[in-house]
């Protein structure tokens, strides 16, 4: 295989290794094509870094805890392969490792960190999706050896992952040893998830394991490494590790080609008693075709991807980089045909946040895919439906009726956070499940997802609502106890951008019974039978939505973040806050923390990008300058809402600004954090931010038609990219003069 030209606007870069670098390029680095995502580790990995280590992680606060920081983390995830930890319910499981290739030459083991390398450089290529390194190894017996490395998770071939390395002899002769395997000797959050590991090889020397969780789910890996060369290879077994060994004598100027052919099944997708036959199947068509025709197809994939997902920026390389490792992330975190998962918080890149699905996937994902791919749209809110019965015990856990959706999810959609603040009160989620369905809809017309799945939900959310209110003194209706999208404000009264979705629940429950009402009365009374819906529960959700509370000052003319919010006290950030590269709440106690006016992310602001016609400029520009200063942005998801909401305005110093925090979340190198995988969610603003803020896209909720209001900041003088609109697809170009469209 060649490597493509080098083009700094679409390749993540790493010029020098530094181990303390090691685990950001790790995540950030991160391969996958939906079924399973890889960390970019090394094949060789780094020394000194056990990846068995085993270690009790504790239910924390994950924005304020302090992750533990080795030098390297090895990680192989499939969505909806999940096991039970003691302390932290479900979560992901980090999967035997099959990249591994370790090399000695005259004894000598390969060591980026203490081998003598030079001219190294490693790379992930957007556009193909492949991660490449290439570096000079001077040996200690004088020999010179030129390596060249390239992967990728094949985006045609699921359950695929083929590596090549390439060695070359530069100058001395000498002995070199090849072991290559698979590494069952990992842990997820220091805890074994792994119950059983059978090491074995077949007929054909393949390395085979299989592998049960403590779940029972079974997962069969098979590895192939092949020499062009045709050098022979030993069997080795040690604990959890199986590995094929071959030494090879090497004279100066001759080059070995190493191809490596990884396959993983798990019984989600195959009976168990034929996963091992399906991957011998699937392992033999890929010997046959080889590293470079595998690697065609799966390129011509991606090359798809790119036609209709790409957004090309002119005038700012910073955000053009950095919105193609947006849209590169949420393609391949995204599993688009499978509704039985959803996207979780660290993109499948690390284990932070256990492989769990948050507000995330609706209010900062799905609109990427609902205007690019609205068959994983589709998808993804499909997976609200199936763990639908989940969200029902979780209403009922709670002395509810309807479906309560937990804060955090994993595959059966019942509460995972071990956290009561966060599990108890952040019930806004159930909402903005709603709001994605509408979303959805109005985008796409599909009523068939509505009247056979969307309703459900609906109907069962709104069922919830109902129960969750109190009725006040004066016969309306409140949300007490309750946390927004501000997790610095855990019981609040009245928070106003929970209320206006719950509003907004009930309301679009009410119109889409009574459309089917209108049009298909045979239809609708099957849906009522179906779901046991009465008429005196329709007139319920109507009042509620009618008279639940909506807080607004109408001297300050300032939406209130909460009913109470100005009875918190004030904080003296300057005094607080020591150190503005770390988080604000490392300075302060949770307990005060919770009865200030200190905000973690946007709330408010949320609400108004979200519901922008509602409001008037000038009411968006007062929330702006009131909330802004009290925000601490320690949340990832803050700053492209306020690079949005600065746009809208015009506030251009401070779009540009909170642009490059956005930006800086995962790209930045200093920053480093994509260590412990990346933020999917300010992936989803980023582009949310370009669409909808730089261009000006007016969402189908507030427009029948496809419209636009740019808005380019001094920094980019053009864009161009394609957007689905009524499942009919545009492209889209925008300069300083103005915008046109065309149909495809």
């Amino acid at each position: 295989m060649k490597f493509n030209k080098f083009d700094k606007l679409w390749c993540i870069k790493e010029d020098q290794f530094n181990v303390n670098n090691n685990k950001y390029y790790e995540g950030i680095f991160t391969q996958g094509n939906g079924f399973m995502s890889i960390r970019g580790s090394f094949e060789e990995g780094i020394n000194d870094a056990p990846q068995d280590e085993e270690y009790i992680r504790m239910p924390a606060n994950v924005t304020l805890e302090t992750a533990r920081n080795p030098r390297s983390k090895w990680g192989t995830y499939v969505p909806g392969i999940v096991g039970i930890h003691p302390l932290l319910k479900e979560e992901i499981i980090n999967l035997p490792c099959f990249l591994e290739v370790i090399l000695c030459f005259e004894d000598e083991k390969l060591d980026t960190e203490r081998c003598e390398i030079e001219e190294y450089t490693r790379w992930l290529d957007l556009r193909d999706a492949t991660l490449n390194r290439i570096f000079i190894w001077n040996t200690k017996c004088g020999a010179k050896l030129e390596l060249k490395y390239s992967r990728f998770i094949s985006l045609n071939d699921k359950n695929i992952c083929a590596q090549q390395i390439k060695i070359k002899l530069l100058k001395g002769n000498g002995k070199l040893k090849i072991n290559s395997g698979i590494n069952g000797n990992v842990r997820t959050n220091g805890y074994n998830h792994l119950n059983n590991i059978e090491m074995s090889f077949t007929d054909e020397k393949d390395v085979l394991v299989k592998t049960t969780t403590d779940k029972g789910d079974s997962i069969t890996q098979i590895s192939s490494t092949q020499s062009m060369n045709g050098e022979a290879w030993d069997e080795k077994l040690g604990t959890n590790v199986a590995f094929l060994e071959s030494n090879v004598p090497m004279n100066e100027n001759e080059e070995i080609t190493i191809n490596k052919y990884n396959i993983l099944i798990t019984d989600r997708d195959t009976e168990k008693d034929l996963m091992l036959t399906k991957g011998m199947e699937l392992l033999k068509r890929a010997k046959e075709s080889g590293f470079d025709k595998l690697y065609e197809v799966h390129k011509l994939k991606w090359d798809e991807k790119w036609e209709n997902s790409d957004i090309k920026i002119g005038g700012n390389d910073n955000l053009q980089i950095a919105i193609r490792m947006s849209i590169y992330h949420l393609i391949r975190s995204n599993a688009e045909k499978d509704s039985r998962v959803a996207i979780c918080a660290k993109g499948y890149a690390g284990e932070a946040y256990f492989g769990r699905y948050f507000w995330d996937t609706e209010i900062y994902m799905l609109p990427y895919y609902i205007y690019t791919n609205p068959e994983a749209a589709r998808n993804l809110i499909l997976f609200r439906y199936n763990t639908l019965e989940g969200a029902k015990k979780n209403a009922k856990h709670y002395g509810y009726n309807g479906a309560r959706y937990p804060w955090e999810s994993s595959v059966t959609g019942e509460e995972q956070c071990p956290l009561w603040q966060y599990a108890d009160h952040e019930i806004h989620v159930t909402a903005d499940i709603a709001y994605a369905i509408w979303h959805y809809y109005m985008a796409t017309n599909d009523e068939e997802f509505m009247q056979n799945y969307g309703i459900d939900i609906l109907v069962e959310t709104s069922r919830y609502w109902i129960d969750r209110v109190d009725k006040n003194e004066k016969g309306y209706y409140e949300l007490l106890g309750v946390m927004g999208p501000d997790e610095y404000l855990p019981l609040t009264r009245n928070n106003s951008y929970t209320n206006r979705m719950v509003k907004f629940n009930l309301s679009k429950t009410i119109e889409y019974i009574d459309k089917i009402k209108k049009s298909n009365v045979d239809f609708y009374i099957s849906i009522a039978q179906r779901l046991n819906l009465r008429e005196s529960e329709i007139e319920n959700f109507s009042e509620v939505q009618a008279k639940l509370v909506l807080c607004y000052d109408k001297d300050t003319e300032i939406v209130p973040q909460s009913e109470d919010f100005y009875k918190y006290a004030d904080l003296d950030f300057l005094t607080i806050w020591k150190d503005r590269s770390k988080p604000f709440g490392h300075f302060i106690s949770q307990e005060k923390n919770y009865r200030s006016k200190a905000l973690k992310q946007a709330d408010v602001l949320e609400l108004m990008v979200l519901f922008q016609k509602e409001f008037s400029r000038e009411q968006i520009i007062k929330a702006y300058e009131y909330y802004e200063p009290i925000t601490t942005h320690d949340s990832s998801l803050s700053a492209a809402i306020h690079s949005i909401i600065c746009c809208w305005i015009g506030k251009e110093e401070d779009t540009e600004k909170f642009l490059n925090k956005a930006i800086d979340i995962d790209m930045s190198l200093e920053k480093k954090g994509a260590e412990e995988g990346i933020h999917i969610a300010n992936c989803g603003g980023l582009w949310q931010l370009v669409v909808f803020g730089f261009a000006g896209l007016k969402s189908p909720m507030d427009s029948e038609e496809l419209k636009f209001e740019p808005k380019l900041p001094k920094s980019i003088n053009s864009m161009d990219f394609s957007i689905i609109w009524h499942n009919k697809s545009y492209n889209v170009s925008i300069n300083k003069d103005g915008y046109e469209v065309k149909a495809k």
